[in-house]
């Protein structure tokens, strides 16, 4: 839509007051050549419908399903199932913390915050004090592939070590609650 660029009534009658014309929130929307001028709507031509009133509408009634309380036990989690879910985190968190990194960094240095730090650094008596971006992210990629192997075998070794803690003590008890089957068999679609 496209505003006037003056608030303005009747401009051909400058001696007539507007209380309109010099409001700077009171936007004139602008007509433009192709568009028919705005007429007026007469308060004559203005009907009103009365609607008939709607009955209130019903409360909504959720069903819950009968439940049973149920008592599980956990012997035994899959090492390997483990070792794979730990490695596919670890990688994803390495490489967000990376691109994290990399793009603070580039924030600091271009907001001038490393040089900044650095300056600070130099008054508590060191000669000369620099942050070097290349050896900090090659340092960072390596200590953090040896934090992801590292992490995933701590994975491991725990899981393991819950393994072998559960053999002792029979496992560990949870209670679940399981939905009891709907008693009204459905019927089979067949295809016709």
């Amino acid at each position: 839509m496209f505003y006037a660029e003056r608030v303005g009534t009747d401009d051909s009658r400058p001696d007539v007051d507007d209380p309109r014309r010099d409001d700077p929130f009171f936007i004139v929307p602008a007509v433009l050549p192709d568009d028919e001028p705005v007429r007026p709507v007469q308060a004559a031509t203005v009907r009103t419908t009365v609607r008939p009133q709607t009955p209130p509408p019903r409360a909504v009634v959720f069903e819950r399903r009968p439940v049973r309380r149920t008592t599980r036990v956990i012997r035994h989690v899959d090492a390997w199932s483990v070792f794979k879910v730990a490695l596919v985190f670890h990688v994803v968190l390495y490489f967000t913390l990376l691109l994290a990194g990399v793009l603070l960094w580039n924030v600091a240095n271009a907001t001038g915050t490393v040089d900044n730090v650095e300056r600070f650094l130099e008054s508590f008596g060191w000669e000369s004090f620099e942050f070097k971006g290349g050896e900090l992210f090659h340092q960072a990629w390596i200590l953090g592939l040896f934090l992801v192997v590292g992490l995933t075998g701590l994975a491991v070794l725990m899981v393991t070590t819950f393994n072998l803690i559960t053999d002792l003590v029979g496992g560990v008890r949870v209670t679940v609650l399981e939905e009891k089957p709907d008693p009204t068999p459905k019927k089979p679609r067949t295809r016709g």
